[in-house]
């Protein structure tokens, strides 16, 4: 049946200023057709039919050639260090280079030093001895080398034979089709006879539910329609890192206070704790040095004694190494349907120094204790806390309303949220906070020095 839809066709080409790439006469499948078009408004583009670049479709490849055309900044790769020899190597890089680590501490500016040539030295010794990371998806898991054997096979033949209709092709296709088959039934079966608990099938529920390549709609702010990948980074950074400036701030945060308490917080550290506050925790997504938890603990022999030198010195100056207040900020979609033209539909993850975390984390954990211990905060506040979580909080609601019902009374509860409240915390009010509670100087310094001079790279999907 024909739908005349040429016509349609051939306006849009005029209206657009669109020009046909395919060279006349040159088929695009097997059956002497061209039907594979390429249109183009760009000079000097060109489509040309690979044959070498034939797959197991009915349809040829079309390679598209766009001379000067600029695209897009990349990020740099990550790189990965998993196998025991990339392992091993990267240890030994680390060994041989610790000695040029400076070992002045004395000011913020050897400070920032000392914790750049670790870092420079961690990541120099990842990228010579690991790989880059696979930007594509992963690998089908039922995929063999008998698989990979029988496509090559059926590509060499395809070379051979462009067109498709010579019978080695089909018989060659069939097979590459019959090996797959068989390699899919026998991964299936082995992998449902294996499930040992839940866990092992929600694991390949998961696999089978890849969302695959997610492309989100156009942004939307104040009536203005941003498209391409760079427009809607700039956008999301500017609705949700800049929403407020150092203008909404007090002026002084060091003016005279009068605390009720003096808080002990000694600024010594010992090696276990530098340990334990940098090694001992989840393997969390690192920063832009792409050093992992995992590297980190593998060359702590090495770099210990330094990076225990480094947390100590900082808390006791009040200082934040510059290298630890560069971040990488990814936008994900929250979770639930939501609008994604909506900037609040999306949330920045701030990837951060897994090295730098590891002294946020101690003196947090030194914080949290001590807030506690010499009663700072209100004894039914929890968050954050040692011993106190959202649980308390539910159960002591529930015997509240328990309570009230048994006593034939009407429970009430408000709740409160503050948007944003994490991302707008004010600097020099959070310094001036501190020094009211009875925290000792050197750490309300730190506490400014941590919030002060951050700069952070958006990424964006692939930008």
């Amino acid at each position: 049946q024909t739908t005349n839809r040429g016509q349609e066709i051939a306006g849009w080409v005029s209206e657009n200023d669109l020009s046909l790439l395919n060279t006349l006469d040159i088929p695009t499948n097997p059956y002497g057709n061209t039907i594979d078009l390429a249109f183009t408004n760009l000079p000097l583009a060109e489509a040309v039919v690979e044959d070498h670049l034939a797959t197991s479709s009915d349809h040829f490849t079309l390679s598209l050639t766009f001379s000067d055309v600029r695209s897009t900044p990349v990020q740099p790769g990550k790189i990965r260090v998993t196998t025991e020899d990339e392992l091993k190597r990267f240890v030994e890089i680390v060994e041989l280079g610790a000695t040029g680590i400076p070992l002045t501490d004395s000011t913020p500016e050897e400070l920032d030093e000392l914790a750049s040539s670790l870092v420079s030295l961690l990541t120099s010794a990842a990228k010579a001895s690991g790989r880059p990371a696979r930007k594509d998806g992963r690998p089908a898991p039922w995929w063999t080398e008998e698989c990979a054997d029988a496509a090559a096979a059926f590509r060499a033949i395809r070379r051979s034979y462009p067109l498709g209709f010579n019978q080695d092709v089909q018989i060659a296709k069939r097979g590459f089709h019959r090996v797959v088959r068989r390699a899919k039934r026998r991964y299936w079966r082995n992998l449902i006879d294996g499930f040992s608990s839940s866990s092992d099938v929600f694991k390949a529920v998961r696999w089978l539910k890849s969302p695959g390549a997610f492309q989100p709609p156009p942004l939307q702010i104040d009536n203005v329609v941003y498209e391409s990948q760079m427009d809607k980074a700039n956008a999301l950074r500017q609705a949700t890192l800049e929403r407020r400036t150092a203008e909404d701030d007090i002026a002084n945060a060091w003016t005279p206070v009068f605390p009720p308490r003096s808080i002990p917080f000694s600024p010594e550290i010992s090696l276990e704790e530098a340990q334990y506050a940098t090694c001992h925790t989840g393997n969390t997504s690192p920063g832009s040095d792409n050093i992992t938890v995992k590297l980190l603990e593998a060359v702590w022999h090495t770099i210990g004694t330094h990076v225990r030198r480094l947390f100590e010195r900082c808390l006791t100056i009040g200082h934040h190494p510059k290298p630890f207040r560069e971040a990488e900020v990814v936008m994900i979609t929250k979770p639930g349907r939501r609008d994604l033209t909506e900037p609040r539909a999306w949330r920045p993850i701030s990837l951060l120094s897994c090295l730098g975390k590891g002294l946020e984390r101690l003196i947090a954990r030194r914080l949290a204790w001590a807030a506690v211990h010499y009663s700072v905060l209100h004894p039914q506040q929890a968050g954050a806390l040692p011993k106190r979580s959202a649980t308390d909080l539910v159960t002591a609601l529930v015997h509240d309303i328990e309570e009230a019902f048994a006593r034939k009374k009407v429970a009430t509860i408000v709740t409160m949220d503050v948007q944003g409240a994490f991302d707008t915390v004010m600097r020099n009010r959070l310094i001036l906070r501190l020094r009211e509670q009875g925290w000792p100087n050197h750490l309300a310094r730190w506490a400014g020095s941590f919030m002060g001079g951050r700069s952070a790279r958006v990424r964006y999907q692939d930008t």
